[in-house]
């Protein structure tokens, strides 16, 4: 919501349209043979298409870095809800809110998170739509929302404010982040079967948008009227529920807020610690130590990647959804080419998963450290660039392993 109240409904909008189409791409091109590949992690199948060191420890330091900077974000979503919530100081808050996620992620693991994402997802899908009907009914239509806040700030639907290059970029890394971004992946993986996973995933995407629209076309144009000089954006919520509900609503819906914020934050926490102790270190830990010794270890990496982004959240980005999509974006500039090219493309090789990958990561840093690069762009170069580094090495080494073809076949069977 921060974004729209800071750049316009347009913005928001493309951003999260990417993230809409993301889930029926997921469902249709990677639920079903990653649901049959049945291992733990998008690493697991990323290093099995293509062994090479440089796989197996890139991919999941490309995972830790953007996955740590968008818990940042949510930990910055959390201080900030608690705050309101508990009237306690905003680093306090995000002390206690550390804490208790990285507890929750330690004890409960993998299926606790997985459980109760769907509570915290009904719940903050509720709170939504319950806050975006009573705006709406006050003011008599959607489109009465949306004059009245248009007339009081033209900018709230304007669209030249931001390059085309930003709009466009938004939408792409959002739609190409779903397919493999490791906690949807995660999902795929507990599903109960293949059909399964491209339910929750549909369902996902059905939810996600209906909230999406109630709150950017309800809630973010009456908070934009009601506090038009807001100094945080990303408080536009909190404050609406501040000024329209009584103290009882206001903290059910500030405890769902949380909740939402739990959930995402934990999922986040799980992927990780996984990325480093099952994919990183895994085989080195298993080796030297038990079953119950690597599992406080991947504990331990929870508490490590959740203490440093508390650090980072005691001074947080002013957009939490711009702050965490640029991070996002180098994941999906990494990995997107190389799965899908992996599971659908079977001249794809060792030698074009290399390069995809690196030439992925590294166009898209270099984009988005470039001075007077409009935001998000750099993923229009960095897909381009792995998706044609794909094809030239596959085609200059042309020679696949047969055991990996012939299980990568077998993943698309029913």
């Amino acid at each position: 919501m921060g974004l729209a109240y800071k750049n316009g409904i347009p913005y928001a909008l493309a951003l999260f349209a990417g993230a809409v189409l993301g889930f029926p791409l997921a469902s249709i091109l990677v639920a079903k043979p990653l649901r049959n590949f049945g291992k733990f992690t998008i690493t697991d199948f990323l290093v099995f298409r293509y062994p090479h060191a440089i796989v197996r420890y890139l991919v999941p330091i490309v995972i830790v870095v953007s996955f740590t900077v968008y818990i940042i974000a949510q930990m910055k979503a959390a201080g900030i809800t608690a705050n309101v919530l508990l009237g306690i100081s905003y680093n306090e808050a995000v002390t206690w809110m550390t804490i208790v996620f990285i507890l929750y992620v330690s004890i409960g693991g993998m299926l606790a998170v997985t459980w109760t994402d769907v509570v915290q997802g009904v719940l903050m899908l509720a709170v939504v739509l319950v806050t975006a009907a009573m705006m709406i009914n006050r003011a008599g239509s959607p489109a009465e929302i949306m004059e009245q806040a248009t007339l009081a700030a033209p900018m709230l639907g304007e669209v030249a404010h931001q390059p085309v290059a930003s709009y466009l970029g938004s939408f792409v890394i959002w739609a190409a982040a779903i397919p493999v971004i490791p906690h949807i992946v995660m999902r795929v993986f507990t599903a109960k079967d293949a059909a399964g996973a491209r339910l929750s995933l549909n369902l996902a995407m059905v939810a996600y948008s209906v909230m999406i629209l109630a709150a950017v076309l309800a809630i973010v144009p009456v908070g934009k009227m009601h506090f038009p000089d807001l100094q945080d954006a990303d408080t536009i919520f909190l404050e609406v529920m501040k000024q329209e509900f009584p103290p009882l609503v206001r903290g059910l819906a500030v405890a769902a807020v949380m909740a939402a914020v739990m959930s995402t934050t934990d999922a986040l926490l799980l992927a990780c610690s996984s990325a480093l102790a099952h994919d990183l270190f895994g085989e080195r830990l298993i080796k030297r130590f038990s079953p119950k010794v690597v599992s406080w270890i991947s504990a331990g990496f929870a508490w490590a990647i959740g203490l440093l982004a508390m650090y980072f959240a005691y001074s947080p980005p002013k957009l939490i959804t711009a702050f965490y999509s640029a991070a996002i974006g180098l994941l999906s500039a990494a990995l997107f080419v190389p799965v899908i090219a992996g599971l659908w493309w079977k001249k794809a090789n060792l030698a074009g998963g290399v390069a995809s990958l690196l030439v992925g990561s590294a166009v898209y840093l270099i984009v988005q450290f470039t001075p007077g690069a409009p935001p998000f762009s750099a993923i229009l170069f960095a897909l381009p660039a792995s998706a044609l580094a794909m094809v030239i090495f596959s085609r200059m080494r042309p020679s696949s392993n047969d055991e990996i073809m012939a299980v990568i076949s077998k993943l698309h069977e029913s």
